[in-house]
C-alpha cells in the first residue's frame, strides 16, 4: 500500500462508542436578552428581546471498546429554534470552483456533484484537567425534548457514540441516548 493511503487511513479513523450514563443535569431558562443591558448593544437590531433556553448536561463512563474502558465524557446540549446547521441542504456543501460555480466529477460514466462533508456534529475536546472528553452541541429544541423523555424512564440509560479522526483532531459523528446496550 502506498505510503499516502496509509497516512490517510489513520487520519481518517472511525471508532464506535459504547458509554454508560452516569449522571446528567438540566437547566430551563426564561428572560430578558442580557446583551440588552450592555453598553453598547452588543448584537444587531435583529437579537432577541426575549430568550428561553433549555440546557441538558449529560454525563458517561466509556465500557467499550475495551481499550477505552473508563473514558469519561461530558456533552452539554442548549435547545435553539433553529440551531446553526440544521437548516443546511446538501446543495449548501457542494464543492464550488474560484468563479463559484458547483463542480461535478465523472463516476462510471455519469456526472455526480462534489460535496464537501462536514467533519461531524461538533468537535470532541480533551479536558486533561479533568481526565474526560467533553463536546457542546446547539440542538433542535425538540431533540433535546426527546433526550430528556428517555432520561426519564426508570429504564438504564446508555449513549452511543460515532466517533471520527480528522488530522488529529476528534469529531462526534453521532450521538444516540437509548435504553438498550449498543454494545450488544
Amino acid at each position: 500500500m502506498p505510503i499516502k493511503a496509509r497516512r490517510r487511513q489513520r487520519r481518517d479513523a472511525f471508532e464506535l462508542l459504547s458509554l454508560w450514563v452516569t449522571g446528567y443535569d438540566v437547566q430551563v431558562e426564561l428572560g430578558v436578552n442580557g446583551r440588552l443591558r450592555m453598553k453598547p448593544l452588543w448584537g444587531d437590531l435583529d437579537t432577541p428581546v426575549m430568550l428561553a433556553r433549555s440546557w441538558l448536561e449529560v454525563r458517561g463512563k466509556c465500557v467499550y471498546p475495551e481499550e477505552r474502558q473508563g473514558e469519561k465524557f461530558v456533552f452539554t446540549m442548549v435547545g435553539e429554534q433553529s440551531p446553526p446547521g440544521f437548516a443546511k441542504i446538501v446543495a449548501d456543501i457542494q464543492q464550488r470552483d474560484p468563479h463559484g460555480m458547483p463542480q461535478y466529477l465523472t463516476y462510471r460514466g455519469s456526472t455526480v456533484p462534489v460535496f464537501e462533508c462536514p467533519k461531524g456534529v461538533t468537535q470532541l475536546l480533551r479536558q486533561r484537567r479533568d481526565d474526560s472528553w467533553s463536546a457542546w452541541m446547539d440542538v433542535p429544541a425538540g431533540y433535546l425534548r426527546d433526550c430528556l423523555t428517555v432520561l426519564s424512564t426508570k429504564a438504564v440509560h446508555y449513549i452511543s457514540l460515532h466517533e471520527h479522526i480528522v488530522e488529529k483532531e476528534h469529531w462526534l459523528n453521532s450521538f444516540a441516548l437509548q435504553s438498550n446496550d449498543p454494545a450488544e
